[in-house]
Order: C-alpha cells, then structure tokens, then sequence
C-alpha cells in the first residue's frame, strides 16, 4: 500500500492531465484565449496549480505536505508502536506512583492514630 502523500500526489497529477485535456476540448470547439469569461485561462491556472502542488508533495515540501504523511508503511507501523510502548512506559510508572503514594498516605495516617 502506497502512503497518502503518493494517492493525493496521483490525484493532483490526473485533475491536472484533466484540466488541460479540458483545454485541449475547448480550443477544439472554437473557444479562443482571452473570450469572455476566460475560462479557458483558469482551466490551464488550475492545471498548473495541481502540477505544482503534485511536484512538491512528491518532493516532501509544500502546503500538503504537513496534512499527507510521506513515510512508508513500515515506519508509520514502528512509530506508532513505539508511541503506544512509551504510553505503556507512562500507564506503569503513573500506576506504580499512585501505588507508593497510598502506601505512604496509610503509613501516614496510622502514625497519626
């Protein structure tokens, strides 16, 4: 399985191809550049916008970047393991400190009887 960031990356790749075979039709239908509206010019901007944010997600950069992981899935597997390890780690020595202080807590209150 492929991780997220190289799905988002394809998608933006095929929207783009899309766009512009968009283009490719409406030049060949007699639309020209520059017509009111100017479709055919935000057609081939957001071409060229899917192009650049597919080049720099598959570069690890960009603005979506931070939102699609790039790592693989063995190294997403290792860190959410040894993220659940260290959760472990904690839930042991919280339980081990609420133990110790319940000790000392009736130590303490025996003394005081």
């Amino acid at each position: 399985m492929h991780p997220p960031s190289v799905a988002v990356e394809r998608l933006l790749y095929g929207t783009g191809i899309g766009l512009l075979l968009g283009v490719g039709f409406g030049l060949q239908a007699g639309r020209s550049p520059g017509a009111s509206p100017p479709s055919l010019e935000i057609f081939v901007a957001l071409a060229v916008l899917c192009f650049g944010l597919g080049w720099t997600l598959g570069n690890g950069a960009g603005p979506l970047a931070r939102w699609f992981s790039h790592e693989t899935e063995e190294a997403m597997a290792a860190r959410v393991r040894t993220e659940i390890d260290e959760v472990h780690r904690s839930e042991d020595v919280t339980a081990k400190w609420a133990e110790l202080e319940a000790k000392v807590l009736t130590q303490d209150l025996g003394e005081e009887a």
